[in-house]
């Protein structure tokens, strides 16, 4: 029973990483871009459609790799969008909802063109896997490390690379600067839309690059919609992680343990109807919003009163 109990926790997390992935690396945009103020990426959604898309048709020209660096330049491409709009004075919401409607009305048009209804659908390479030696041999947790595509490991690498910048480049400084404040930034002589316009392109490339692992790391092929709404989880993930970007990781992996029991639920049986468990990153989000919320209003209301200025 303690086996069949620790095998199942085993094929969770497994599941789990897979799914909370591109969670990580489109959080991670997602975090330089509101932390140099720049907005909230409401248009991550269509990023993400898209750069699944682009991920597809770019591995059945030359291969998975060459996928990962199409959805990234269809991610720079809506950075490049979202940037240009802001600039000139657009509003950060409207223009985040009008890059989602483009991108998952152009996807789905793009996807109908290229693989027309009633042939057989597009399937192409799925990224490679990695066994770490060693570490493929521990009892229970080794297959959590054997078989493990390599945009997990990636994911890792770039949350590591994004701490880093926003902890101690110089980049990421002045990023962090002029979303905390504009006003002296701009008076010791950083460019405040510059600096933006960089976060936005980060943010993009990310969120491209997020939407092609989701579909060239185990699926290898592209659905219209396939994101689900993955766009808008990836917000509450920030959220919640407080704009860290470890915290996005640690926030994402827990989304992802829900999402593995709703896949996990299509095979077996878990108690509650498949549809159940598919409401189970949403309702997790949100009851985690919630507390989050609730938790920062109790602090607010015990902070000291703020003195009018004289």
């Amino acid at each position: 029973m303690a086996a069949t109990m620790a095998d199942f926790v085993v094929l969770v997390l497994i599941g789990a990483i897979g799914s909370a992935t591109p969670l990580i690396l489109a959080g991670l945009g997602e975090v330089v871009l509101e932390r140099s103020g720049a907005g909230i990426g409401l248009g991550l959604e269509g990023t993400m459609v898209s750069g699944a898309l682009a991920g597809v048709l770019g591995a059945a020209l030359a291969g998975p790799w060459a996928g990962l660096g199409a959805g990234v330049v269809i991610g720079l491409s809506f950075g490049v969008l979202y940037a240009a709009a802001l600039a000139c004075g657009g509003d950060g919401v409207l223009i985040g909802i009008t890059l989602t409607l483009l991108g998952t009305g152009l996807s789905t048009y793009v996807a109908q063109v290229a693989d027309p209804a009633g042939t057989t659908a597009l399937s192409v390479p799925t990224l490679p896997t990695i066994s770490l030696p060693g570490l493929e041999q521990l009892p229970v947790l080794g297959p959590l490390f054997t078989g493990t595509s390599v945009s997990a490991y990636l994911a890792i690498a770039a949350t590591l690379a994004v701490w880093w910048m926003l902890r101690a480049s110089r980049l990421g400084l002045r990023l962090r600067a002029v979303g905390d404040d504009p006003a002296s930034a701009s008076v010791l002589g950083i460019s405040v839309r510059r600096h933006r316009a960089t976060a936005a392109l980060i943010a993009g490339g990310f969120g491209g690059l997020a939407g092609a692992v989701l579909s060239l790391s185990s699926i290898g092929s592209f659905a219209p919609m396939m994101s689900a709404g993955r766009g808008f989880i990836v917000l509450a993930v920030v959220i919640l992680a407080r704009r860290h970007p470890i915290g996005v990781a640690a926030t994402a992996l827990m989304i992802g343990i829900f999402d593995s029991l709703a896949l996990l639920a299509q095979t077996r049986s878990l108690g509650l109807p498949v549809e159940a468990y598919q409401l189970l990153p949403w309702i997790a989000s949100i009851v985690l919003l919630i507390v989050d919320g609730r938790r920062r209003a109790r602090r607010a209301h015990h902070l000291p009163p703020q003195k009018e200025p004289t």
